[in-house]
């Protein structure tokens, strides 16, 4: 490991210890099967009490993903990805340390009645920075690395609300970039169930356009979700029976087959109720056609998150741009 030790500082686990108050319940922020999420504190960068999240990882068999999220903080560098500031490895302890994200993720701000719902712009805003940190990603080094777990929870949101991809222990690194890209196969299923691609399910292989439909998942829940009902709850409620899907393609979108659900709903049954008359038609036009491409069930029909980012920044031009038309 020693290279990752030259790259990547290590901290104590008496300063971790110290920075969280000897993990302190009351510090943690997130819980998963994986790892708990503590707030912190540490000397960083001159500052005495810089804000940190600290990943302390539940399992020793997980040590392969404590690496490979290492290994790849130590190549990538991009304002829409992650901040790893370092970690601890000491005996049966794996930590991860990042910059705090004081917003918490783009799930908390969709679902949370405690704070003034996001407009349209900001959350167009949002998915054009984490398609950026997406592009990057698939385009950005020698070799293509692919997120493999897209959703909400995993964009989190700084203090002036700019959207970083987190998460990124279970990802997968393609060929190099002027190879032949190769669908990947996998031993075991990586992923959320609601945010997975069909062709992943069913062969378990995965290529950057599994991304991309996962994205598509992710704009929906942008477009759709409040704090009263999710994007998942309203499509339960208004799917007819014949989308609902067998065994096992309820990974792929719990139990309803969502590019068909599309089709068959008005934009106004699914939006937020609190964006209704609040979106261009232009940009809502634009948002939902770049939706529906990246939901395609045909891989090849989806496009790249270069084109998705394009088509976002589109949407947010035509709001922008209706806005300033409408002001005395």
């Amino acid at each position: 490991m020693a290279m990752i030790e030259e790259l990547c500082p290590q901290f104590s686990l008496a300063d971790l210890r110290k920075s969280t108050n000897n993990f302190d319940e009351n510090q943690v922020t997130r819980r998963s099967v994986f790892n708990t999420v503590y707030k912190g504190c540490l000397k960083h960068n001159g500052v005495t009490d810089y804000a940190v999240t600290l990943k302390r990882l539940k399992s020793k068999s997980d040590q392969w993903k404590f690496r490979k999220e290492i290994e790849f903080h130590c190549q990538l560098s991009h304002p829409n990805l992650d901040s790893l500031i370092g970690f601890c490895d000491h005996k049966e302890e794996k930590i991860l340390v990042y910059e705090h994200m004081s917003n918490g993720s783009l799930y908390d701000c969709l679902r949370s009645k405690d704070i003034e719902p996001l407009s349209w712009k900001k959350r167009l805003e949002i998915c054009i920075g984490a398609a950026r940190g997406l592009h990057y990603l698939h385009t950005g080094a020698k070799r293509p690395i692919f997120h493999c777990d897209i959703k909400p929870q995993n964009i989190l949101l700084d203090n002036n609300m700019v959207p970083k991809l987190s998460h990124l222990g279970f990802s997968l690194q393609g060929p190099l970039l002027r190879s032949k890209a190769k669908p990947i196969k996998v031993d075991m299923m990586i992923g959320t169930p609601g945010f997975m691609a069909p062709e992943y399910v069913l062969t378990k292989t995965f290529t950057d356009k599994c991304d991309v439909y996962s994205f598509g998942i992710v704009l929906m829940v942008v477009l759709s979700t409040s704090y009263k009902q999710s994007f998942f709850e309203k499509m339960y409620m208004m799917a007819d029976s014949d989308l609902f899907l067998e065994e096992p393609l309820y990974l792929m979108t719990p139990y309803v087959d969502i590019p068909s659900f599309l089709e068959r709903i008005s934009v106004d049954e699914i939006i937020d109720p609190v964006l209704l008359g609040k979106t261009a038609p232009e940009s809502l036009g634009v948002f939902i056609d770049i939706t529906k491409r990246c939901l395609s069930k045909d891989a090849n029909e989806r496009p790249d998150m270069g084109e998705v980012q394009v088509e976002l920044e589109q949407a947010l031009a035509l709001q922008e741009e209706a806005d300033a038309c409408s002001e005395p």
